[in-house]
């Protein structure tokens, strides 16, 4: 009796592990295939697109009485800006076609709406404090933008692409 119970467990693991399995390569091959789409390759524009990912961010990484910052989108090309956060007027400025692909624009909108979540009374003058001290890069309030959008670029397209495909 025991022989058969451990021997049904073992395929019913089996089918667990097949079926994630299964899921997991569906979810790898769509994020492959969308990862690079242009943003001339979406069938909605380019702020719908911005508005899908900030929405996907305020339901996925806003906290407890935090207001969702305004997004503006600027049409053309910064020469060393993809978007910038003003915390004086709470809003994320995606310069849109300094992008190549959607995965870069959502990353953008992402580390931007992370920046928004990161405002606090001392947030302008400790940026300018870190930016003096260790620059840009090393940042602490950029690092942070630059994981957690690097973290979530996946899920958020991924998300963004059903949400533009369902309807």
């Amino acid at each position: 009796m025991i022989e058969y119970i451990l021997i049904f467990l073992m395929i019913g693991c089996g089918i667990v592990i097949l079926i994630a399995t299964v899921i997991g390569a569906k979810e790898w091959f769509l994020y492959q295939k969308i990862s690079n789409l242009t943003i001339s390759q979406l069938p909605i524009s380019k702020k719908y697109f911005c508005e899908l990912v900030m929405e996907w961010c305020d339901i996925n990484l806003s906290l407890p009485k935090s207001i969702k910052p305004s997004l503006i989108i600027k049409y053309y090309s910064h020469k060393s800006r993809s978007g910038v956060y003003f915390s004086s007027t709470h809003e994320c400025v995606i310069y849109i076609n300094s992008h190549d692909n959607i995965q870069q624009v959502a990353n953008t909108v992402i580390h931007e709406f992370v920046h928004a979540l990161q405002k606090n009374k001392n947030f302008d003058k400790l940026y300018r404090k870190y930016q003096k001290e260790v620059g840009y890069d090393q940042n602490p309030f950029e690092v942070e933008a630059r994981e957690i959008s690097k973290k979530c670029e996946k899920d958020c397209l991924i998300w963004t692409y059903h949400r533009i495909y369902s309807n």
